[in-house]
């Protein structure tokens, strides 16, 4: 039914959750955390997806989780150390948990090799536990049952459950119908009220006045039957009445939450403080359909601003207080919308000290990733995208950039490598970087395989700077051989494209010897900035206001030819590159010389100049993609609607900086 699959799908969303707070205290531990907490968080949410899959009859992955619970239970009641070993067992138990639960998301399927094999691993810890962890005694089968057993048959029988719920049931998201539903499929034959129903009148919205006794005719085991009630456990009294034992009993634990519930986190409400901070999922449709609607109410504005500043006379000043106030309104509305997308990007890294724990041990190089910056905000959109590029970069730093442990000491360097994972918000832009401590780029060897390659011409000199940036080129690799980790030349030119389909850069510097840095630049949202219009000739065009530092008059600076050809413009005792917008854009020229400039901030390579015939002024406008209406276009991030209709292309500045720059030689420019 309908219902049924909403509430699947959001078990499904909340198992998304639990699996990415699973896999960050799974790493901890494998980094030795030992914080009693640490090791409660993972059991919790082993727990949790184990309950959900219950209610749903997901068996494979109820068993999964009953023995990977057994053994987390183990380590946090003291009676099983967390050693190294231990630790990338339950590592790989999460990956494996995770791949049952997204083979339930699909309807199903075969598991992959790595579910039996770490389940295996977890029976045989959960072995050492001993006479703790192993199943009660069962009473003396009858004839009967002894007779199926040596058949191979599990025996069918009936089982009586006495089912009340507690008075916050509802208000934990329970629903006893679908319970019941998905109890049919462990052989649920009837559910019957106790007693007699209250009048009408007198039942509650609030708490849940019925107890059921539920008959089960079936041939599962009873850790089946426990494990499916885990997932209301919290907020129900659930009793045998048949008297028998169960075969297989949950966790240690389990018992007592059933006969004390203790509160378990709920998705829908987090402590905070001294108060609750209620949460509400959404289904991302529907948030991009209000970030659109929001953002055609922008150009609204803007279009009626336009249109109340050709009146004269005093209905402009009466008009011009209600345009103000809803001004700022819409920016209000808008930057509210804009926060609902907004998603930290931990999620992100913390998948990563598992890259480069698999990877330490794959190319046996010792490894430490450090994390700053996890809790930087970017758009949902940006995140789910950032994976796979960080997951290339942190292999192309482990393989190519930390040395061994050999090189290392001969270097005078410690053993253990460093790589360092960081995220930062500047203006209207997110930096990510990666950064590690090993050789750095070999300059000569990468030139060397660019002129195999005929991607450089002999004659041809290069940067340091171009030459590292070699390396982003399609199928380019300077490993001598093909290994699971690279070689195949299929990494960084991945980064490149990916990081440029959401609108960013990505931008290599490394120091010989010293290391290697890598510098991904996102925007902060995909759908509003502010902006500063210029004129370039008949054309406008908008800058980003957080990369506009400021404007000035040519005749007021100290304007310098370079022997290349290009200009040097002198501001406040520094020399900047001058950009011709008419040039780089190529527009037609100038009818007159240009008189003015404005000072750009590139994010990472410093200040350039950029010459304009005129700064029309600052507006919000609304991003629009080119590349998914048209075509990517060099230096343009996107396009808006101005208000009086006209389409307005939005500068990139970084990019355009790097547009027609001539080649140079190893030898530092002057000013002449």
């Amino acid at each position: 039914m309908e219902e049924d699959e909403d509430y699947e799908a959001l078990f499904f969303a909340e198992c998304a959750d639990l699996l990415g707070d699973l896999q960050e205290q799974l790493d901890r531990i494998a980094d030795g955390d030992e914080d009693p907490e640490t090791i409660n968080a993972a059991f919790r949410a082993v727990h949790s997806v184990k309950g959900g899959a219950a209610a749903f009859g997901f068996t494979d992955l109820i068993g999964f989780a009953h023995i990977f619970e057994t053994v987390m239970d183990g380590i946090r009641s003291g009676r099983l150390e967390a050693t190294p070993d231990l630790a990338m067992i339950l590592v790989r138990a999460g990956d494996a948990m995770a791949h049952l639960v997204e083979l339930a998301s699909q309807g199903g399927g075969e598991p992959e090799a790595i579910v039996p094999r770490v389940k295996a691993e977890l029976e045989e810890v959960a072995a050492q536990l001993g006479a703790e962890a192993a199943p009660k005694p069962q009473p003396e089968p009858e004839p009967a049952a002894e007779s199926a057993s040596q058949m191979g048959e599990a025996a069918s029988r009936e089982i009586r459950i006495r089912f009340a719920p507690g008075p916050d049931f509802f208000a934990r998201g329970h629903d006893p119908l679908r319970i019941f539903r998905a109890a049919r499929e462990l052989g649920l034959m009837s559910a019957e009220v106790e007693g007699e129903a209250p009048p009408l009148s007198d039942l509650s919205f609030e708490a849940c006045p019925f107890v059921w006794t539920l008959t089960f005719d079936t041939d599962r085991p009873d850790a089946e039957i426990d494990a499916f009630f885990d997932v209301c456990a919290d907020a129900a009294s659930i009793e045998r009445l048949d008297g028998e034992t169960p075969t297989d009993p949950p966790a240690p634990t389990e018992p007592a939450a059933r006969k004390q519930p203790t509160p378990q986190p709920a998705a829908s409400a987090k402590k905070s403080g001294g108060g609750v901070a209620r949460s509400l999922r959404v289904d991302l449709a529907r948030v991009d359909k209000l970030v659109n609607l929001v953002g055609e109410i922008v150009i609204t504005q803007a279009v009626l601003a336009q249109k109340l500043a050709e009146i004269d006379g005093a209905m402009t000043l009466e008009a011009g207080h209600s345009l103000e106030a809803l001004n700022r309104q819409t920016r209000e509305l808008q930057e509210s919308v804009m926060t609902i997308r907004a998603q930290p990007v931990k999620s992100v890294f913390s998948r990563m000290p598992r890259i480069v724990r698999d990877l330490s041990e794959t190319l046996g190089k010792r490894a430490r990733l450090v994390i700053s910056g996890e809790n930087t905000e970017v758009d949902t959109t940006v995140i789910e995208e950032l994976t796979e590029p960080l997951t290339h970069m942190l292999r192309n730093s482990m393989d190519h950039g930390l040395e061994s442990a050999e090189e290392r000491r001969a270097a005078g360097k410690p053993e253990e490598g460093v790589i360092h994972l960081s995220a930062e918000h500047r203006g209207e832009r997110v930096i990510i970087q990666i950064t590690d401590d090993g050789r750095g780029i070999d300059r000569d060897r990468v030139l060397a395989k660019a002129m195999e390659r005929g991607l450089v011409g002999p004659g041809e000199s290069l940067t340091p700077e171009e030459i590292d940036a070699l390396i982003f080129h399609p199928g380019f690799s300077t490993s001598e051989k093909v290994s699971s980790v690279s070689g195949r030349g299929v990494g960084m030119d991945v980064v490149k494209k990916k990081i440029q389909s959401l609108g960013g850069r990505c931008t290599v510097r490394s120091e010989p010897g010293k290391g290697t840095e890598f510098t991904i630049t996102l925007p902060l949202t995909l759908a509003v900035l502010d902006g500063m219009t210029i004129r370039v000739g008949s054309e406008r065009f908008v800058l980003p206001l957080s990369s506009v530092i400021e404007a000035v008059r040519l005749e007021d600076c100290d304007v310098r030819e370079m022997h290349d050809g290009s200009r040097m413009i002198g501001v406040r005792g520094a020399y900047l590159r001058l950009i011709s917008l008419r040039k780089t854009l190529g527009l037609p020229p100038a009818d007159a010389p240009e008189t003015m400039a404005v000072v750009a901030d590139t994010e990472t390579d410093g200040h350039v100049a950029l010459l304009v015939d005129e700064l029309i002024g600052q507006r919000h406008v609304v991003l629009k993609s080119l590349e998914t209406n048209f075509k990517r276009i060099d230096g343009v991030s996107g396009a808006t609607i101005l208000g009086d209709g006209r389409v307005a292309l939005i500068l990139d500045v970084p990019s355009l900086a790097s547009l027609g720059l001539p080649r140079r030689t190893m030898q530092q420019e002057t000013v002449h």
